[in-house]
């Protein structure tokens, strides 16, 4: 009777709260009170697996495990659950407590709840009414209200008990019947660190990851969560740290994670945020911009800003070098007298500094003249204090020198391999080690599975390794050759043969025959002789050749008495009949008799070749389409469906139905380039428009440059202008220098200054422009410091003047894609120098004020 009212009142429990709860947790408590309790459970697993800090799920997962009838009822889940529940609700806002009251939820509610788990957890102990279970009581229930009563019926223990006994259970039992005891505190430290030792002795994830999840409180938690840190991210990849960091999201080492994950990420774009919930140092890491910094002086200390202004580094350093005077600084860190410090600020390492090597995910090698250290970018050391030397190992691991031998670390600094090799290299994820003359092979990943305990397997012993083509590796032990994939699967087996890489994977010589592996390792039957040529290969066996298409199939479809290839194309001989074979093995053409072939190669995937047969020369294409008769000397492809002719020395052009667009008259041809060809005939230029139709004859010094679709850019006399498609000008031949602007104005030079010229009305807009220097040069997109008379200004080829022409001088200390300007105003009445610094939208980012000796400590010489 009491089971059954219990049931009844959990369900009319749950039937109210239902009504107020969100659709998901709303679901579950629906099964729950249906009693679906294999439902429930996966319906609250699947919502903890979205989001484990949900307060109400953890409370409707501590109900499922507390209801009596539940096959899986669970006491101490319940109680997880539950403190779980308290734990994020307490973690909400009181928007949101609000919000859950409509569940209903609220703190009464849960602490309600675990006070009747922890009776039904007191009742428990008082059946099995033994020593061990009231400990478990005590340890697992510490807020319990029985508490108290609890340590009253475990008073017969003793502490030399526990010492006898040695075990955590022991300790724990000690403690808490003896809380004010002398040797409590010896007894406590004890109780950790067997209660540690005894659930993690297999040092594998795993344990340490349970250890944590039943003993959240554990003064061993910083140890626990390195080890799951250095394992879980042992392998070194990006996919390790994402997960690492969506699995433990409040773990200690979060932001060291997040530190090694985004240099790993800048050099594998593009960088993908991370998700879960996050710290501030992962809005630091995971959004980290790939901005310049800016050098800039006030009060005679150097600092750095970013490309927003913004102070990155404080303007206390005391000497500059040269490098970073002109700014644009996009390097990672900054070396700087007696430091070196990221880009965001971040002091990475201080004393002295004689080089700074980028090793590569992050890593540097930071030298002096007392050592050799190993520091991540972000600050922190991953090996011995010093080394010889280092090297990063695929992206994915760390190789560290010491004492002439080296040895290998996760990037997070766990030893795998202690130093005891020669030297270890790698080619893809396979690592060499060598020692003695000798070479083993090993798998990142078998390397990696140290961490968790893994025993480390080498191939066998090699007297030479190499890599070899498609990340491949080759090995030989004394007359045994054979290769490995990236996986060390065999991919050609060792046997006593020679081997040499083809296109198409292999060429393995056994004795005096020859076999051919393609790129899935599969191979043929031996032939007496092999000749190779992209993407053909003809075996001869038994005075017979065979063409193959190794990278497609490794079955010769026909037999020929010879064979030979022209270009793309193969040509087999067989019964004085001549057999034209394409890539895909289809014949394209069989002539009767000898014929000679010749090879026409395209300028896009296409390839055409010419038949010479019967007194005939006829142009083909790579599907074995007649084209046209060919009567002259040569014929190259210029592009698309055009060819260029050639006919005692003299060139014409040929559409690809042999229609002459051109007459053979001129000196050269070129090729096609936006729909057009250049002309050039008695050391004169001229352009040819293929779509069009349109010809501008040869009769200008230069080749002839499109300004826009109608515009043309000539040279005519020593002088550039500007003609249309129908050879008519559009401006006099007068200027020394065309540069392209926008399709109204373009800049034109004259008498040594430079002027925007108006193509539509022939006017000038701006002149007297001393010095144009191009910022920006695209083709939507053009920028450039012009200086007018004698004073500097910006202007971008859209938007117009971005700083007016009032500027004594403006160099560009930022990038050409996001410029900054440094202005500078020199007051000689007051002989300073007023600095202004504008971002790319010529917006007021800060100003200095300086004297000559100053402003020359900081002024950028190379105008950018």
């Amino acid at each position: 009777m009491i089971r059954k009212f219990t049931i009844l009142c959990v369900v009319m429990l749950l039937s109210g709260y239902l009504k107020a709860q969100l659709s998901s947790e709303r679901s579950a408590w629906s099964s729950l009170s249906k009693q679906k309790w294999v439902r429930a459970h996966e319906q609250l697993k699947k919502i903890l697996e979205k989001d484990s800090a949900n307060a109400a799920a953890h409370y409707v997962m501590a109900r499922y495990f507390f209801a009596p009838a539940n096959p899986q009822f669970h006491i101490d889940s319940a109680h997880l659950h539950a403190t779980a529940s308290l734990h994020d609700y307490s973690r909400l806002t009181s928007k949101q407590r609000e919000k859950m009251k409509r569940f209903p939820l609220d703190s009464i509610i849960i602490i309600r709840l675990l006070e009747q788990v922890d009776s039904a957890a007191f009742h428990r102990a008082q059946q099995l009414n033994t020593e061990a279970a009231y400990a478990y009581f005590i340890d697992v229930f510490p807020s319990a209200r029985e508490h108290s009563e609890a340590l009253k019926l475990r008073e017969k223990a003793a502490f030399a008990e526990a010492q006898s006994i040695h075990t955590h259970q022991a300790f724990s039992a000690y403690i808490y019947k003896y809380p004010e005891g002398s040797q409590v505190a010896e007894a406590r430290s004890l109780y950790e660190k067997l209660l540690f030792e005894e659930k993690t002795r297999d040092k594998r994830l795993e344990s340490y990851d349970i250890f944590l999840r039943v003993h959240p409180q554990t003064t061993h938690r910083k140890e626990a969560e390195q080890h799951i840190f250095e394992i879980a991210t042992a392998s070194g990849t990006i996919e390790s740290f994402r997960n690492f960091l969506q699995r433990y999201p409040q773990s200690m080492f979060r932001e060291r994670a997040e530190q090694i994950l985004y240099y790993l990420q800048v050099e594998e774009p593009p960088a993908q945020p991370l998700q879960g919930n996050g710290a501030d140092s992962s809005r630091v890491y995971t959004s980290l911009p790939r901005h310049y910094l800016v050098p800039f002086l006030q009060k005679n200390g150097y600092g750095f800003m970013d490309e927003n202004g913004f102070d990155v580094i404080a303007p206390e350093v005391d000497e500059l070098n040269d490098e970073y005077r002109c700014g644009n600084i996009d390097e990672d860190v900054v070396v700087l007298p007696g430091r070196v410090v990221s880009r965001n600020g971040t002091l990475v390492y201080k004393g002295e500094v004689t080089s700074v090597d980028d090793l590569g995910s992050g890593f540097l090698l930071i030298e002096n003249q007392h050592c050799v250290k190993v520091m991540h970018k972000t600050g922190f050391n991953p090996g011995d204090p010093c080394v010889e030397d280092a090297k990063v190992l695929n992206g994915k691991l760390l190789a560290l020198k010491k004492d002439g031998k080296w040895s290998v670390r996760t990037l997070t600094g766990l030893q795998l391999i202690p130093f005891e090799w020669d030297n270890i290299a790698y080619t893809g994820d396979v690592l060499i080690f060598q020692r003695n003359k000798q070479f083993w092979l090993a798998t990142t990943e078998t390397i990696s599975a140290i961490a968790n305990q893994e025993s480390p397997r080498l191939k066998d012993a090699f007297e030479e390794v190499k890599p070899w083509p498609n990340g491949r590796i080759w090995a030989r032990a004394g007359k045994f050759e054979g290769v490995f994939d990236q996986q060390l699967n065999v991919y050609i087996p060792f046997r006593e043969q020679r081997l040499l890489p083809a296109f198409f994977g292999a060429q393995a010589r056994i004795e005096n025959q020859w076999m051919i592996y393609n790129a899935q390792g599969e191979y043929t039957e031996p032939y007496d002789t092999v000749l190779v040529s992209k993407p053909w290969a003809a075996a001869r066996t038994q005075n017979k050749w065979r063409l193959l298409i190794p990278l497609q199939h490794l079955t010769a479809r026909a037999t020929y008495d010879s064979v030979f290839f022209a270009g793309t194309f193969a040509v087999g001989i067989r019964n004085d009949s001549t057999f034209i074979q394409s890539t895909e093995g289809k014949t394209l053409l069989k002539v009767k008799g000898l014929a000679r072939i010749e090879f026409v190669p395209a300028q896009d995937s296409s390839a055409f070749f010419i038949l010479d047969h019967a007194d005939k020369r006829i142009l083909y294409n790579h599907a074995g389409q007649k084209l046209f008769a060919v009567v002259y000397d040569r014929i190259h492809h210029a592009g698309k469906n055009i060819f260029v002719v050639i006919k005692r020395d003299k060139k014409g052009l040929v559409a690809a139905d042999g229609k002459l667009l051109l007459l053979v008259e001129y000196d050269a041809i070129g090729m096609e380039s936006h729909g057009t060809v250049s002309l050039l005939k008695a050391k004169k230029f001229g352009l040819y428009d293929v779509q069009r139709k349109k010809l501008i004859k040869p009769e200008y010094g230069k080749n002839l440059s499109l300004y826009n679709e109608r515009i043309l850019v000539a040279l005519k006399n020593g002088s550039y202008g500007f003609i249309g498609w129908d050879n008519k000008p559009l401006s006099n031949f007068e200027f020394a220098e065309v540069q392209p602007w926008n399709d109204t104005l373009a800049w034109v030079k004259k008498n040594f200054m430079w002027m925007l010229y108006n193509l539509k009305t022939k006017k000038t807009q701006l002149d007297r422009i001393r010095n144009m220097k191009l910022i920006l040069d695209k083709a939507n997109e053009r920028l450039a410091i012009v200086q007018q008379d004698n004073a500097y200004g910006v202007i971008h080829n859209t938007k117009g003047m971005i700083i007016p022409l009032n500027f004594s001088d403006i160099v560009n200390v930022g990038s050409p894609e996001k410029p900054m300007y440094f202005t500078e105003k020199h007051v000689e009445e007051a002989s300073v120098f007023v600095v202004i610094y504008y971002n790319h939208e010529g917006k007021f980012l800060r100003k200095e004020i300086y004297e000559q000796d100053d402003y020359e400590k900081i002024y950028c010489s190379d105008h950018k």
